[in-house]
């Protein structure tokens, strides 16, 4: 868990670095264009000047970050030897918590990426240079809760990590996979929301927002207009796609199990994954040019809008938008 809070103020931190890009982006990267090596940013040579200002940075950030981790979360019982976590059951998030460590890492490794395309690192290079400093990092993170009582080194919250920060290393030797992405959605939950009624009355809830993992939902995108072919491909609108989401309902709160015979709350029933079918909207199509707005249309993608969608499993129920 901590490994997920760590993440996201550390990747918030350097990946502020892969934003400051300059007139390199072409536009929307997606797999099966006729000419995919055409949307590659070409490389200019490598900027010494630049290497040396993200270096600067990335260390800047590493030394704050860790030095709030360490007053806020390593305070615990430090152990000599790793405590081992094998958390496959999903008892407590139902393994939406792992989708954060995925997306943590595919983030990361994404904003590494672009900060190395613009010390001016080859494509491919940079992308492995961005999945390999992701990879340390979170990797760092991981043992640091390694030799605490109360944290301990999850070997699926690193698996998680592991498969978030190849993506961008795929899509980049393999241009044909740009076809799949990933996103992140969230609304908050009533077990968030109405955590004060709920706390009076010992009911199931999430005090912080990033524990609220069942307003969370978690999206595998695939473009369909590369796919086809003829007139259909001329019909379909190139912005438009569609996405599988997994989530879950029915969670027992914070840091406590949401399922199974040691659950929180014996007498409610066991949370269930949800299954969700919707279109998606890519944002790098909205209409406009200029550094800035482009900037903006490329991490607001990230995100996935609200969409008309189908819950699928655990029942079938229709959302004219999910949130």
């Amino acid at each position: 868990m901590v490994a997920f809070r760590c993440s996201i103020v550390c990747l918030l931190l350097l990946g502020t670095m892969g934003w400051a890009e300059s007139d390199d982006v072409t536009g929307p990267h997606l797999a099966g264009a006729a000419d995919s090596g055409d949307s590659e940013r070409r490389p200019v040579g490598l900027r010494p000047r630049r290497l040396v200002a993200l270096g600067g940075l990335g260390a800047t950030a590493h030394y704050v970050g860790f030095r709030y981790f360490d007053r806020a979360w390593y305070q615990g019982q430090k152990r000599d030897s790793i405590r081992w976590l094998q958390d496959w059951s999903g008892n407590t998030y139902l393994h939406v918590d792992k989708g954060g460590h995925f997306m943590s890492g595919l983030f990361l490794s994404s904003s590494m990426n672009d900060a190395f395309v613009w010390t001016g690192f080859a494509p491919r290079t940079a992308a492995l240079l961005g999945a390999l400093t992701s990879w340390g990092l979170l990797f760092e993170i991981e043992m640091r809760d390694a030799y605490f009582d109360q944290w301990g080194f999850s070997v699926p919250d690193f698996v998680a990590n592991t498969a978030g920060v190849s993506v961008p290393l795929l899509h980049a030797w393999i241009p044909a996979t740009r076809i799949v992405d990933f996103k992140f959605s969230w609304f908050p939950s009533s077990l968030y929301r109405d955590y004060d009624a709920r706390l009076a009355v010992d009911r199931p809830r999430t005090q912080y927002a990033i524990d609220d993992y069942e307003g969370m939902t978690f999206w595998m995108t695939i473009a369909v207009e590369p796919m086809l072919r003829g007139h259909a491909k001329q019909m379909w609108p190139d912005w438009l796609g569609l996405a599988i989401g997994y989530g879950a309902t029915g969670m027992h709160g914070a840091n406590v199990k949401s399922k199974g015979r040691e659950r929180e709350y014996l007498h409610l029933p066991d949370s269930r994954p949800e299954i969700i079918l919707s279109l998606d909207a890519d944002t790098r199509y909205l209409p406009g040019d200029g550094e800035i707005w482009s900037l903006f249309k490329e991490q607001l993608n990230w995100l996935h809008l609200p969409a008309p969608a189908i819950r699928i499993y655990p029942s079938l129920r229709l959302y004219l938008l999910y949130m």
